[in-house]
């Protein structure tokens, strides 16, 4: 009796261990991009992987979807309504009935980009010019604002750029018919200027400018999104660091109206390359500006 009785439990003490061994694996993808999951470190198929957690894998064959991945994983990441997101929603409103007041409370909300105080643009002049000293955080930041005859040449520019380097992308309702144009351009003089207003370094930052012409009342946000070469980076609106309008702001733009802005990426998007240039889920692929000239000796 006693016999049978060592004999289950170290029956149970490997099945134990065996189970231990089963929980303990590695993940991932190998640079040729096949994925492995593997019980150790030294079965796993190739050198320099990239370890994930196999919920963390993108799908197998990420080229196949209509937009890149990493669009969608951001597009979650926002979406209000995706459960992960809903979690925080009702938690604040259980303490809102609860009377709970949340942390950071009392702190002043940041502006929201195209809203708040605004000053008139100064009249006259010529090129593109600071038109004051700009604040020292991105939340007192002031919009980089232009004069009148120089947002015309900035909207003139956006729409020649069209002919030579086309990135325009026609929005069309549910019913067919056309709503909205927005038209993307790459202008190093306002690249310069705007760098200068928000005191960002021109080694480390590049600008695009953008226009959104309504032919019927459409919601216009400027929820734009880039990717270059398996990069990818969306501007935060309400940064204007990132993201601000110079004519305009977010909402509602009636028909025959026209709403300009700029945005920042890091220097690492070169729009002398092929850059691919989302708006919500609509995309246009162009090349914005001229390469560099090669160094002479």
């Amino acid at each position: 009796m006693k016999r049978d009785l060592l004999a289950v439990a170290a029956a149970a003490v490997v099945g134990f261990a065996s189970g231990a061994r089963a929980d303990t694996s590695y993940s991932g993808v190998c640079p040729d991009g096949s994925f492995f999951i593997v019980q150790s470190r030294g079965s796993i198929p190739c050198a320099n992987p990239q370890l994930a957690d196999p919920s963390d894998l993108p799908p197998v064959r990420p080229y196949l979807l209509p937009r890149p991945y990493t669009w969608y994983v951001d597009q979650e990441a926002r979406n209000p309504n995706n459960p992960y997101n809903l979690l925080e929603t009702a938690k604040r409103i259980r303490e809102a009935r609860a009377g709970v007041t949340p942390e950071g409370a009392g702190a002043a909300p940041a502006p929201v980009a195209g809203q708040g105080p605004t000053t008139q643009p100064p009249q006259g002049g010529t090129g593109f010019a600071p038109s004051g000293p700009p604040s020292q955080s991105f939340a007192e930041a002031p919009a980089v604002s232009l004069a009148d005859d120089e947002l015309r040449d900035l909207v003139r520019l956006i729409t020649l750029r069209q002919d030579a380097s086309p990135a325009t992308l026609r929005v069309d309702d549910v019913h067919g018919s056309h709503t909205l144009d927005i038209e993307l351009a790459y202008s190093g003089a306002f690249e310069a200027f705007a760098l200068a207003t928000l005191q960002l370094d021109p080694a480390a930052h590049r600008v695009l400018v953008w226009s959104a012409q309504a032919e019927r009342a459409a919601d216009f946000h400027p929820n734009f999104f880039v990717v270059q070469s398996g990069r990818t980076y969306r501007p935060e609106p309400q940064n204007p660091a990132e993201l601000a309008f110079l004519l305009g702001a977010p909402g509602k733009l009636p028909a025959g109206e026209m709403a300009v802005g700029y945005l920042v990426m890091p220097a690492g998007f070169d729009p002398a390359n092929p850059l691919e240039l989302f708006w919500n889920d609509r995309s246009v692929a162009a090349v914005l500006a001229a390469p560099a000239p090669a160094p002479t000796h």
